[in-house]
């Protein structure tokens, strides 16, 4: 009651000006607001979702020149871009391998169990692989940290939600996160301020009201939406910010000193729109190149009218024939034209071959064959454009992971939900199977050590895919089993005297 009582009175002030009423986040005195990376954004989200107003709603005129309005058919390649690549980057292959530093060979390693657990309870694996297509379509992505009921929790924000307040190096490690809820008619925007004072990370959190989807509105109590929600909280003890930003790994060249991403098809729009308008012109083409058959109008039979007389009509739901005055001595003639859908086909392959080669694919990755776009990443060389460029995006995937992760522990041990130790080690398997045969590798790594090029543990660590601590619990237990040590090493390559040699 209280809290109503309390937001009535600030909309009514607002209303004679003794509060100022937001329009938008840059009017916030604390907001630093970079709209044109904003606005960049929004059009990326257009774009991937398949309509950008000012590209497909069209003016044409008939031939009567009447002005008629419509939408243009649309192929949706930044939405086909963003998923391929997420796909290739982050499936259900995907392991993920935790381990302690330090940790004794006979104690619980209690951190993968852990973990473990939490990305299981916050289905990360389907989330995840969903919000790095919107990383790849929008520029980046958030994932945020927090405790609920003695749980750690996780939450996402796409690239429009996310904005950094401070960064060093690359690295956010401030940043403000935009919730928009309606509700009874009201639009209200809960804005969530994660920031560092000294050694102290503070969260701030401030509610606004409006009557329009437009505007920020007016400060209102967070009880109207979150009963129980504190407007400030101090966290000691975190060695990194509560959430982790994900972004492409491609240079921003349109902005060189922000840290945000950019789409994978920020350069290119042209080719995009390209794309649409022959994809566009390719379906009319069979809407205008439909058979049409012109007969003399003598030959039309007469239909009664109502008031008595006659006139010559077809049938109303007849699109072949049409009545000309064309004597009797022309009888029918066919006026239709050859289709020219092999060539606009061709014009729209070598437009996918630009897009492809400019969003890190490939060439011959998108084809399109008169009925659907078709993709061919199912067997990709190690040394293709589409091998190297998701390689690339790897990079700062599984550095993201790691520090996701590291969060996640620090989280734990704050709340008490995790009592193991802090120091971990984080290792991101991702499925090279595209373009990875693992018996060559299994082959190349155990000829590397034979040789000795290379020692046990590191063999095990790549031809198996685990991290550092895992290889090594490996290697003792092959080197401490009795019977079956020899062979078990020896299909490794990895004679018992060269273990102990080492």
């Amino acid at each position: 009651m209280w809290t109503s009582l309390v937001n009535f009175v600030k909309r009514g002030l607002a209303k004679i000006g003794l509060i100022k009423e937001l329009n938008s986040l840059k009017e916030h005195k604390k907001m630093q607001y970079d709209e044109e990376a904003y606005s960049r954004i929004m059009r990326a989200k257009e774009i991937y979702s398949t309509l950008v107003p000012d590209w497909h709603n069209v003016t044409f005129y008939t031939s009567a020149r009447m002005a008629k309005q419509r939408t243009m058919k649309r192929l949706g390649m930044g939405k086909v871009v963003a998923n391929e690549m997420a796909s290739l980057i982050f499936n259900e292959k995907v392991q993920i391998s935790v381990s302690t530093k330090g940790t004794q060979q006979d104690a619980p390693d209690v951190a993968k169990d852990y973990v473990k657990e939490v990305l299981d309870g916050n289905n990360f694996y389907e989330q995840f692989q969903r919000y790095l297509e919107y990383a790849y379509a929008l520029g980046g992505m958030a994932v945020k940290v927090y405790s609920h009921k003695g749980k750690v929790k996780l939450s996402y924000a796409d690239a429009g939600s996310f904005i950094p307040l401070s960064f060093d190096n690359g690295r956010i490690d401030e940043a403000l996160f935009i919730n928009e809820e309606q509700k009874n008619g009201k639009y209200y925007t809960l804005l969530e301020w994660n920031e560092w004072e000294d050694d102290v990370y503070v969260i701030t959190n401030e509610l606004y009201e409006s009557d329009r989807a437009d505007r920020l509105g007016v400060k209102v109590s967070l009880n109207t939406l979150y009963e129980g929600m504190d407007e400030r909280t101090r966290i000691l003890n975190l060695r990194r910010p509560m959430f982790v930003y994900f972004k492409p790994n491609t240079a921003n060249n349109v902005d060189l000193h922000s840290p945000l991403g950019i789409s994978l098809y920020e350069n290119s729009h042209d080719v995009l729109w390209g794309i649409d308008y022959l994809y566009d012109v390719f379906v009319n083409e069979f809407k205008l190149g439909q058979r049409r058959i012109a007969v003399d109008a003598s030959m039309i039979k007469p239909i009664p009218t109502f008031d008595g007389e006659h006139e010559l009509r077809f049938d109303p739901e007849e699109t072949v024939f049409t009545a000309l005055g064309l004597g009797s001595e022309q009888g029918v003639t066919d006026l239709s034209v050859d289709l020219r859908t092999d060539d606009i086909v061709s014009g729209i392959n070598a437009l996918l071959e630009l897009l492809a080669m400019q969003t890190g694919f490939s060439s011959g990755t998108f084809t399109f064959d008169g009925k659907s776009v078709k993709t061919a990443t199912e067997i990709v060389s190690e040394n293709s454009k589409t091998y190297r460029t998701k390689n690339s995006h790897e990079i700062l995937v599984e550095k993201g992971i790691q520090d996701l992760i590291t969060t996640i522990i620090d989280v734990a041990r704050m709340i008490g939900a995790y009592k193991g130790v802090a120091d971990i080690e984080v290792k991101v398997d991702f499925d090279d199977s595209i373009a990875e045969s693992r018996d060559d590798n299994y082959k190349y790594y155990s000829s590397a050590f034979k040789d000795g090029l290379m020692p046990s543990v590191e063999a095990i660590m790549r031809i198996f895919k685990l991290t550092q601590k895992e290889a090594e619990d490996w290697h003792q237990r092959i080197n401490g089993s009795n019977d079956t040590s020899d062979e078990a090493l020896d299909m490794l390559g990895i004679g018992a005297t060269q273990v102990g040699d080492e």
